[in-house]
């Protein structure tokens, strides 16, 4: 029992520190981040047609996002570092499978809510601050009874995700975007990981006239909270290809690997989008597949289908600054 004790204590403390490590690491990788695309040179010396990178575009994409063609508003809003102010809504149904009982049968829905609203922080829009909330809602979410041995569902609001990022964009169509990310515990009491999660993130993409290339890794921990122990990296790959009247076609895959229960989770990914106009509001049009050749053998996603739509909005929080 001493021995116990003893043991649980060390692992409290090397835990403490691991945290403490984690934390340092945190603000060291933003501050390095954050220094290096600062001090980067942002003048365009080339007007790139595949990006927004001069003053009069970004006047013209910001005040009047409708003079722009179908096919400049797809490579902007498959822009990682686009100046042009959106709200993603996303609908998304997945289906379960697993060696649990009735785990083929069950299914969610969920329904996320992304307003991106970039600070330019030049003239021609090259070089930008990102602040980003990702609210969650889901209905039918399955949670296993192990008392009972079977499933139940509940619906209600998820956690809060967040970004804080710097990007950049050169004349050759290099972007490099650096921050963090986290997730506030205000979900439902089934729904909900219960605690503060925070952790690096980056992107590092290439655009051109004719597609977009990215890898976007990311890594979470837990810094607080009653819930279990949690270390998760994932990985965003983009590989979209633009095709004329605002047509996208490609992969976009987001892979996830749980550090704390040694399992990883990949997806295949189909994507197409659209842009379209209601009236004088342009907006982007997305579905996806996603097929999942890895995932945890007792209960994890099977397919999935996403939707979105992607309307183009003014910057009014941007325009309260000025």
């Amino acid at each position: 029992m001493i021995t116990n004790i003893w043991s649980s204590h060390g692992y409290k403390l090397n835990r403490l520190k691991g945290r403490q490590l984690y934390i340092s690491f945190l603000i060291g990788f933003f501050v390095l981040s954050s220094c290096t695309l600062v001090l980067a040179d942002p003048k365009n010396i080339v007007d790139n047609p595949s990006q927004i990178d001069t003053p009069e575009e970004l006047r013209v994409a910001e005040s009047e996002p409708n003079e722009l063609s179908s096919d400049d508003l797809a490579r902007e809003l498959n822009n990682p570092n686009t100046p042009l102010a959106k709200l993603v809504i996303e609908y998304s149904a997945t289906a379960f499978d697993g060696d649990l009982p009735g785990a083929g049968n069950e299914n969610v829905n969920m329904i996320l809510f992304k307003p991106a609203f970039p600070f330019p922080l030049n003239e021609d829009g090259t070089q930008n601050l990102f602040i980003r909330p990702v609210l969650a809602y889901a209905t039918e979410q399955p949670i296993f009874d192990s008392d009972e041995g079977r499933f139940k569902s509940t619906s209600g609001l998820g956690d809060l995700g967040f970004d804080v990022a710097l990007g950049q964009s050169y004349d050759s169509g290099k972007i490099l975007i650096g921050g963090i990310q986290g997730t506030l515990p205000i979900g439902a009491d089934d729904l909900t990981g219960d605690q503060y999660r925070l952790g690096p993130e980056f992107i590092v993409a290439d655009i051109n006239a004719s597609r977009v290339l990215a890898a976007f890794p990311a890594h979470q921990w837990d810094i607080s909270g009653d819930g279990p122990s949690y270390s998760t990296t994932t990985l965003e790959l983009f590989y979209l290809i633009f095709l004329p009247g605002g047509w996208t076609v490609g992969t976009q895959p987001k892979l996830s690997y749980d550090w704390e229960a040694d399992q990883a989770t990949i997806p295949l990914n189909l994507t197409v989008r659209k842009v379209v106009r209601l009236g004088n509001m342009p907006m982007q049009l997305s579905a996806g597949f996603d097929y999942y050749v890895e995932q945890n053998d007792d209960f994890g996603p099977d397919f999935g289908f996403k939707f979105s739509i992607t309307p183009i909005v003014p910057n009014f929080i941007y325009e309260w600054f000025q």
